[in-house]
């Protein structure tokens, strides 16, 4: 077993080639939760808002579930980390149900069906999701199936 361990101390310079990437134009995406973000509600079944900013490799999403509302069952070949920001519910996800709340992380593993529910009568459920989406649309790979 590889025990290496490293950390930016053991470089002593920077590539150039990272040095000359280009700066992106845009590194600020504001109100993220406006009416015009909003266009994979319809496929997700709740609400669903893109955070629109350059990265290769990662997507972030903003999304919002209405008090005992569900996401649809789903599932796809890019990994995704789910911050709650607000409310509480569960996921299933396979045949595992995982409650959550404000403050939890859930990771969604590749390929496994899943959905997301609210399960409170009055409150709304906010979360962000984190996915490795734009690295596997680049090499032409990514997937996503509904139930």
């Amino acid at each position: 077993m590889n025990n290496h361990r490293f950390s930016s101390k053991d470089f002593s310079h920077v590539p150039s080639n990272l040095e000359t990437l280009d700066h992106p134009a845009k590194l600020l995406h504001e109100g993220v939760r406006k009416p015009e973000t909003n266009s994979f509600s319809a496929d997700r079944k709740h609400e669903v808002h893109i955070v629109n900013l350059p990265s290769r490799a990662l997507s972030m999403t903003f999304g919002a579930l209405k008090p005992l509302e569900g996401s649809g069952l789903h599932r796809h070949n890019y990994e995704t980390i789910i911050y709650v920001i607000s409310g509480a519910g569960f996921s299933l996800i396979g045949q595992t149900q995982v409650a959550w709340t404000a403050g939890d992380a859930i990771y969604i593993p590749v390929w496994q069906w899943h959905k997301h529910v609210n399960t409170s009568v009055t409150a709304e459920a906010t979360y962000i999701a984190c996915e490795n989406t734009p690295l596997l649309q680049a090499l032409g790979i990514a997937l996503r199936e509904e139930a």
